[in-house]
Protein backbone atom coordinates (compact mmCIF):
# COMPACT_ATOMS: atom_id res chain seq x y z
CA UNK A 1 0.00 0.00 0.00
CA UNK A 2 1.44 3.20 -0.81
CA UNK A 3 1.09 6.64 1.17
CA UNK A 4 -1.53 7.86 -0.55
CA UNK A 5 -3.55 4.60 -0.53
CA UNK A 6 -2.62 4.87 3.22
CA UNK A 7 -3.78 8.78 3.58
CA UNK A 8 -7.03 7.86 1.86
CA UNK A 9 -7.88 5.23 4.08
CA UNK A 10 -7.35 7.03 7.49
CA UNK A 11 -9.54 9.63 6.16
CA UNK A 12 -11.85 7.45 5.40
CA UNK A 13 -11.98 5.65 8.95
CA UNK A 14 -10.97 8.80 11.10
CA UNK A 15 -14.72 9.59 11.73
CA UNK A 16 -16.73 6.12 11.54
CA UNK A 17 -16.67 5.54 15.51
CA UNK A 18 -18.76 9.19 15.36
CA UNK A 19 -21.26 7.96 13.14
CA UNK A 20 -21.94 4.77 15.65
CA UNK A 21 -21.95 6.65 18.36
CA UNK A 22 -24.86 8.40 16.84
CA UNK A 23 -26.36 5.65 15.32
CA UNK A 24 -26.39 4.06 19.11
CA UNK A 25 -28.01 7.00 20.78
CA UNK A 26 -30.16 7.39 17.80
CA UNK A 27 -31.41 3.47 18.29
CA UNK A 28 -32.07 4.21 22.05
CA UNK A 29 -34.29 6.80 21.35
CA UNK A 30 -32.36 9.03 23.88
CA UNK A 31 -31.95 13.02 23.15
CA UNK A 32 -28.83 14.44 23.04
CA UNK A 33 -30.01 15.62 26.72
CA UNK A 34 -30.70 12.04 28.47
CA UNK A 35 -27.73 10.33 26.90
CA UNK A 36 -25.61 12.62 28.62
CA UNK A 37 -27.40 12.25 31.80
CA UNK A 38 -26.93 8.77 31.41
CA UNK A 39 -23.38 8.88 30.60
CA UNK A 40 -21.91 11.75 32.14
CA UNK A 41 -20.64 12.94 28.63
CA UNK A 42 -21.60 16.65 27.96
CA UNK A 43 -24.27 17.52 25.82
CA UNK A 44 -21.81 19.99 24.05
CA UNK A 45 -19.79 17.14 23.28
CA UNK A 46 -22.18 14.88 22.22
CA UNK A 47 -23.20 17.26 19.72
CA UNK A 48 -19.81 18.21 18.69
CA UNK A 49 -18.90 13.92 18.59
CA UNK A 50 -22.06 13.76 16.13
CA UNK A 51 -21.25 16.50 13.87
CA UNK A 52 -17.56 15.33 13.87
CA UNK A 53 -16.31 18.51 15.63
CA UNK A 54 -14.63 16.28 18.09
CA UNK A 55 -13.00 12.70 18.07
CA UNK A 56 -14.62 10.28 20.65
CA UNK A 57 -12.20 9.58 23.53
CA UNK A 58 -11.71 6.54 25.57
CA UNK A 59 -13.08 7.73 28.82
CA UNK A 60 -16.43 8.33 26.68
CA UNK A 61 -16.41 4.59 25.17
CA UNK A 62 -16.38 3.44 28.90
CA UNK A 63 -19.06 5.78 29.98
CA UNK A 64 -21.44 4.37 27.40
CA UNK A 65 -20.17 0.71 27.65
CA UNK A 66 -20.88 1.02 31.41
CA UNK A 67 -24.28 1.26 30.97
CA UNK A 68 -25.00 -0.48 27.58
CA UNK A 69 -22.31 -3.21 28.02
CA UNK A 70 -23.57 -5.13 24.63
CA UNK A 71 -22.72 -2.45 22.16
CA UNK A 72 -19.27 -1.69 23.83
CA UNK A 73 -17.49 -4.08 21.60
CA UNK A 74 -19.66 -2.41 18.63
CA UNK A 75 -18.68 0.89 19.71
CA UNK A 76 -15.23 0.76 19.64
CA UNK A 77 -14.32 -1.70 16.66
CA UNK A 78 -17.37 -1.63 14.32
CA UNK A 79 -17.90 -5.54 14.35
CA UNK A 80 -20.02 -8.09 16.71
CA UNK A 81 -19.51 -10.91 18.91
CA UNK A 82 -23.27 -12.10 19.06
CA UNK A 83 -22.23 -15.60 21.25
CA UNK A 84 -20.36 -13.66 23.42
CA UNK A 85 -23.43 -11.31 23.78
CA UNK A 86 -21.44 -8.12 21.87
CA UNK A 87 -24.00 -6.40 19.22
CA UNK A 88 -24.97 -3.66 17.09
CA UNK A 89 -27.92 -1.81 16.79
CA UNK A 90 -28.32 -3.41 13.53
CA UNK A 91 -28.23 -6.77 14.51
CA UNK A 92 -30.47 -6.48 17.54
CA UNK A 93 -33.29 -4.82 15.21
CA UNK A 94 -32.35 -8.02 12.97
CA UNK A 95 -33.21 -10.32 15.49
CA UNK A 96 -36.45 -8.55 16.75
CA UNK A 97 -37.86 -8.54 13.14
CA UNK A 98 -36.84 -12.19 12.89
CA UNK A 99 -38.62 -13.06 16.02
CA UNK A 100 -42.04 -11.12 14.88
CA UNK A 101 -41.69 -13.20 12.02
CA UNK A 102 -41.13 -16.58 13.41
Amino acid sequence: MNKIQVLFTYMIDEFEINIRFKDLRNHLGLTVDDFSLKTGIKSGQISNIENKRQKVYGWQIQAISKIWQEYAYWLATGQTIPEAGQISPELEEARKKLGQVG
